[in-house]
């Protein structure tokens, strides 16, 4: 357990000895709650889903047994819940958000520790230990909590029903996320398919040889890109070669929350063959980016510098919000990201030392992290290599945008 953590910890309790009196939680407090509280919030389909799952196809073998599974599973089933509520932005992340994930990631640790105790498997065992190193691996670091897009960590993902791919949460804001389609296992494609009222861009990074999708069209992409998806539009994508490509992914509703992805995905029949196959540069796909070309670009610049990659009007319609897609060079002197919604952030090149609101911690090339709204946050470069960072907003009409820094 970190420092930074035991003490907000220490506060919530305290408070809550005293009729939750939140005289003594500071500023501090209240933003490392916040940061710890999204730090398990992407775990509504990371491990609080995947350990459920687990645990539903590990026999148990007594009935005491069985009833120290069914508190596990139902925290769990709360814990998930949980992380469908805003993040609150005072003392009450503390004594409520923060609180309430700490008690029940420890009633899971315990049910499942009471009933190891009482009927030992190896399987439970495995279970048990995988869900504790996932949650250290928040509670034990700064407050600053890393993902990365390198791999599908043991009992952390979720398999999308009618897709049959594996998504890996990296990064939940309240109404956006990041995360990555992981197509390693017997999928090796992104299924064509659509959402209702969720926005989307995927992200494909060299080497990237395959056939994207949007709409009723389909181009070969060897090259990589940002693609943004507007709502109610069939989109995928299609490897054309025998090497693993994975699909990082942005996704965002102002009418669902960050993790909309999976309840609202609608698979299309139509045979990708069948779309009418069009250049990579025609007007179809004319609001796609590409990515790497910018990244190398940023790369070559000595300054700080700042560009809008893709505007939230391009994702925008109805009342689903779009998302809008930056890309910033740092150098040592640093950058300060406008203190505006929550942003999520994917480190493209170089070493960054993180600073939000004096926590600090360093970040490199695939790592991910977040934001919250509000919170001053600067990036600054480390080493020698040129450091290039992606961010991602959620925005709706009338949110004021910002300039180019």
């Amino acid at each position: 357990m970190h420092a930074h953590y035991r003490q907000v910890i220490e506060k919530a309790q305290q408070s809550h000895q005293q009729n939750r009196n939140p005289s003594e939680i500071t500023a501090q407090d209240t933003t490392l709650a916040r940061l710890y509280s999204y730090g398990f919030r992407l775990h509504v389909i990371g491990t609080f889903h995947a350990t459920r799952i687990a645990l539903d196809e590990c026999p148990t073998t007594c009935q005491l047994g069985q009833a120290h599974r069914q508190r596990s599973v139902e925290t769990l089933e709360d814990l998930a819940s949980q992380s469908m509520e805003p993040v609150p932005t005072d003392f009450q992340a503390v004594i409520t958000s923060l609180h309430r994930y700490h008690r029940g990631v420890l009633r899971v640790l315990e049910s499942l520790q009471a009933e190891l105790t009482l009927a030992p498997s190896q399987t439970l065992r495995t279970i048990h230990d995988r869900f504790q190193q996932i949650i250290e691996s928040i509670s034990g670091e700064c407050g600053i909590h890393l993902t990365q897009d390198t791999h599908a960590p043991e009992q952390a993902g979720f398999v999308v029903p009618g897709l049959g791919i594996t998504i890996v949460p990296l990064v939940y804001g309240e109404h956006h996320s990041w995360n990555l389609a992981w197509l390693a296992g017997e999928e090796r494609n992104v299924p064509t398919h659509r959402h209702e009222h969720g926005v989307e861009i995927h992200l494909g990074y060299e080497p990237t040889h395959g056939m994207t999708v949007l709409g009723n069209r389909r181009a070969k992409v060897d090259e990589g890109y940002a693609m943004p998806i507007p709502p109610q539009t069939d989109h995928g994508w299609v490897n054309t070669t025998d090497d693993i490509h994975h699909v990082p992914f942005i996704f965002g509703s102002l009418q669902h929350a960050g993790w909309g992805v999976f309840l609202d995905v609608e698979p299309s029949p139509q045979p990708v063959d069948s779309l009418q196959r069009v250049e990579r540069d025609s007007a179809a796909f004319g609001q796609m980016v590409y990515l790497e070309r910018e990244i190398a670009r940023a790369a070559q610049l000595t300054s700080c510098w700042r560009k809008t990659l893709i505007p939230y009007t391009v994702t925008h319609r109805g009342g689903s919000g779009g998302l809008e897609l930056s890309l910033t060079r740092a150098n040592r002197n640093g950058f300060t990201y406008p203190a505006g919604g929550f942003r999520a952030l994917s480190v493209s090149r170089g070493t960054a030392e993180i600073d939000i609101e004096g926590i600090t911690r360093n970040a490199t090339h695939h790592d991910h992290f977040g934001v919250p709204a509000g919170l001053r946050c600067t990036i600054r470069q480390v080493g020698a290599e040129p450091l290039v960072v992606l961010d991602a907003l959620i925005r709706g009409h009338g949110t004021a945008a910002e300039g180019h820094r």
